[in-house]
């Protein structure tokens, strides 16, 4: 409502701009004792001060015009004020949002010099915005008693402060932000909230529309209008955050619930609100599910993704390898086919990727991209030389850790042997290591003990 104001206001100021010609010469003259004069003389003084240009476009960036309030008059202030600036209580002011400093530097009274404000790109929330213009109004308040509290010189040079009026003003102030501070709904207060950038992992069970709505407090989730009971039907039931929304914060748009494709593999579009929207496609490509901890479950439910976590495992064996090759490069640009978080990272999987191994399109790529790196190890006696030997049977076959189907690493020692072969408590690669060990601790007592 107030942003809605101050637009109003300064389409306003501009469309007068057009209609009445401002001479510079005559804004920058002295004084005069028309009413129109020095409104001039004051508003080219605060447009001169701001450091803002005013645009024709109605959409100037980091500018807002408003309305002066009235000043209660005062024996000490006010007559001062009218005498220095003669200044209409109607009138206009060009005020930058962001710069604080110059809030206060109207009606040519001396200031300090300003400091310039650098907007981000997306500086368009109104949550933002009205956060700014609350600073401001403080500002001007606060900054409205201290200059009264310094008073104004008089023609002996001494000065005059009435300590009552501005005790008054003071205390009017501190309730007006008071006031606005209970008034305003803004993040983190009790009644509503605006909806928060976070990863649901969570199926919302289904409750009744008035009970969920109750629990709102009756405002719309998305953006806090508030709602009336007869209206509570027309509101828009949002599947990812849980929660219903106004028409303007719901356009029925379509989605993939994370939720339900980690716990039930289930890929339906559902309704979600326009913030949801947004928040899922911007991590529709980001690999930021971890299947181990949020999903271990969904491999024993989906085969095809259980079918895809074991060539994954094979690429991810095999890629380490082929980077240790110096002839492996053309074998290792057909990885680049698929991300890199596939082959590099296991169990590791974004909502892209998921349904990409649902509609079966993931599955023969990486099956394709295995295929040409079995025929470079191979055909690759460099690949062969690093290898592995089975030291249970003696097996003269080289055998390497992505073979997964017939092959098992030790856990300690990281060899790999035959999976039938295999003996955790007899691995002779962890044997020798510790005969090793327990040899290089008797040495320093054997040294020792000699003359």
């Amino acid at each position: 409502m107030i942003i809605s104001v101050m637009e109003n206001m300064k389409c306003s100021i501009l469309s007068q701009q057009h209609t009445e010609t401002w001479s510079p010469g005559d804004a920058s003259g002295s004084l005069g004792n028309e009413q129109a004069d020095s409104e001039v003389t004051f508003y080219s003084h605060i447009k001169q001060e701001s450091g803002s240009s005013t645009s024709s476009d109605s959409g100037s960036e980091g500018c807002a015009v408003l309305q002066v309030s009235p000043v209660v008059e005062t024996p000490t202030h006010c007559d001062v004020m009218k005498e220095d600036c003669k200044c209409d209580l109607d009138e206009f002011v060009i005020v930058e949002l962001g710069d604080f400093s110059n809030a206060t530097e109207t009606c040519g009274c001396s200031c300090s010099s300003s400091k310039s404000v650098i907007y981000e790109p997306n500086f368009n929330s109104a949550e933002l915005i009205a956060k700014e213009l609350y600073h401001l109004f403080k500002k001007c308040w606060m900054s409205e008693v201290n200059y009264q509290l310094t008073g104004f010189l008089n023609a002996a040079g001494s000065i005059v402060v009435n300590e009552e009026c501005v005790q008054k003003d003071f205390e009017s102030s501190t309730d007006v932000v008071q006031e606005i501070k209970l008034k305003s709904r803004i993040r983190e207060t009790g009644d509503w909230a605006p909806p928060r950038f976070q990863i649901i992992f969570n199926v919302h069970p289904p409750l009744k529309r008035d009970l969920m709505v109750a629990a709102q407090n009756f405002f719309c989730a998305g953006c806090g209008t508030p709602i009336e009971p007869k209206f509570v039907k027309r509101l828009r039931y949002c599947e990812y955050l849980g929660k219903y929304f106004c028409d303007c914060c719901h356009s029925y748009a379509e989605s993939c619930i994370p939720a339900r494709i980690l716990r039930l593999w289930d890929f339906r579009r559902y309704y979600v609100s326009n913030f949801s929207k947004r928040l899922l496609d911007s991590i529709w490509h980001q690999p930021i599910f971890n299947l181990l901890h949020v999903g271990h479950g969904l491999y024993t439910k989906a085969k095809e993704l259980d079918r895809v976590r074991e060539i994954q495992e094979q690429l991810f064996h095999i890629g380490k390898l082929l980077k240790t090759c110096r002839f492996a490069e053309s074998t290792l640009k057909e990885f680049e086919q698929v991300p890199g978080h596939l082959t590099d990272e296991l169990h590791l999987f974004s909502l892209e990727d998921l349904v990409r191994v649902k509609k079966g399109l993931l599955a023969p790529l990486l099956k394709d991209i295995l295929k040409v790196s079995l025929a470079h190890v191979a055909s690759c006696e460099l690949c062969q030389g690093k290898g592995f030997i089975c030291e249970f049977c003696r097996s003269t076959a080289v055998i390497f850790p992505f073979q997964t189907a017939t092959c098992r690493r030790c856990s300690a020692c990281r060899a790999c042997f035959h999976k039938q072969c295999f003996r955790p408590s007899e691995c002779p690669r962890c044997a020798r290591i510790t005969a090793r060990r327990r040899l290089l601790e008797s040495l320093p007592s054997v040294t020792t003990s000699c003359p």
